[in-house]
């Protein structure tokens, strides 16, 4: 499963004007295989990519790029036709060689005169590796899910997953704290596993996201991609946490009948964010529903918020999960889903237990957590 998935955060800044002769950098190198293909230098702006230039690649696989940046950004060599692309990081006067193959090109690559590039390819090497991991596991999965207790299957993959996950969010903190004047460590905090399974968060790991920020914005101000850190952790203030009220939720149930949150207040309630088309969540649910049966009769219930996109794919995950003795509502916006951007959620699943008085009192309670704050609260 050797796909990476780099995430881009918003951002607002132009991008400085480059007709400076003394902010020009180059690219270049020899790819092997290729000769008389085009490879195209691309640039990452927060929402998109744009081709820079193009170049045939010479009779000896040679090739040379000479551009302009004011400050360290993002780029990528990428043959015409084929995805993967070869990540680096340059600045102004830089001078950077980068040699490759195409039989494997995002992974058969050298660098030299970059060491933020350098830094980049160990970080993506890394993850290659645990996107294996959890290749191999999928694949004993698929192997065995036949062969007899799938219970034990499920539990087994699921916790070496967990350990894979682990690995690797601790092995990507410590390349950040090591390295935090380099620009590498804000892609290292925007890795992802898959849309929904972030290494790491905002919500969750503000601090972490806040050192980087405190670094890099003092020394490359004028870097798009370091404005766009700054400016996205000004722009999302830490979401609804423990001791603070539950902000109001007023949606549409399935049935078309407007459901307040605040209705509910009185009874403990689990504010659970989540969609049909969410592995995780619905891998979660059969933990939901067996703490409610347990705990219901004692003023326990559950109000859902669904991300999802489509009516008909909403309701039929709740019949199909059995969810329906609690609340549902949903503004069928996606990501863009109002209560999502209120409570801060970037990802799913995502939960508040909040408390008779409409106080929030746990977050991200999943797995075995949810029952044991249950049991704490109810006293069986």
């Amino acid at each position: 499963m050797r796909k990476l998935i780099l995430i881009l955060i918003p951002v607002l800044a132009l991008f400085s004007c480059k007709n400076s002769e003394t902010s020009g950098f180059t690219v270049s190198g020899t790819i092997k295989n290729a000769v008389g293909k085009q490879l195209i230098l691309n640039k990452f702006l927060p929402k998109s990519t744009i081709a820079l230039d193009t170049v045939e690649i010479g009779k000896n696989g040679e090739y040379e790029f000479n551009e302009h940046t004011p400050a360290p950004e993002l780029f990528g060599l990428q043959l015409d036709g084929q995805n993967g692309q070869i990540i680096f990081i340059a600045d102004s006067l830089s001078k950077i060689s980068i040699d490759g193959d195409t039989t494997d090109f995002r992974i058969l690559y050298s660098v030299k005169g970059s060491e933020d590039s350098k830094l980049l390819q160990i970080l993506y090497n890394n993850l290659d590796k645990a996107f294996e991991s959890l290749d191999s596991l999928n694949q004993i999965y698929v192997s065995q899910k036949g062969n007899g207790d799938l219970d034990s299957l499920v539990k087994m993959v699921n916790e070496a997953s967990q350990q894979v996950f682990d690995k690797h969010r601790k092995y990507s903190e410590n390349f950040i704290n090591e390295h935090l004047n380099s620009p590498a460590s804000i892609i290292a905090l925007y890795q992802q596993f898959g849309r929904n399974m972030s290494v790491f968060n905002l919500n969750d790991d503000r601090e972490l996201f806040t050192k980087v920020d405190d670094s890099l914005y003092k020394l490359y101000p004028k870097s798009s991609f370091i404005q766009g850190l700054h400016e996205y952790i000004a722009n999302n203030p830490p979401m609804p946490t423990i001791g603070n009220k539950a902000p109001e939720i007023n949606l549409p149930s399935p049935e078309g009948k407007n459901i307040k949150l605040s209705s509910l207040r009185g009874n403990y309630v689990l504010l659970d964010f989540w969609a049909a088309w969410c592995r995780p969540c619905r891998a979660e649910n059969p933990n939901v529903v067996k703490n409610y049966h347990k705990y219901k009769k004692s003023g326990f219930t559950i109000y859902q918020v669904s991300l999802d996109k489509t009516k008909e794919d909403w309701v039929k995950a709740i019949k199909t999960d059995g969810l329906e003795e609690w609340n549902h509502v949903s503004d069928l916006k996606y990501w863009d889903s109002e209560p999502a951007a209120v409570y801060g959620v970037r990802g799913i699943p995502a939960n508040f237990l909040i408390n008779p008085e409409g106080k929030i009192i746990a977050t991200n309670l999943r797995g075995t957590l949810l029952g044991q704050k249950l049991s704490e609260i109810y006293g069986y």
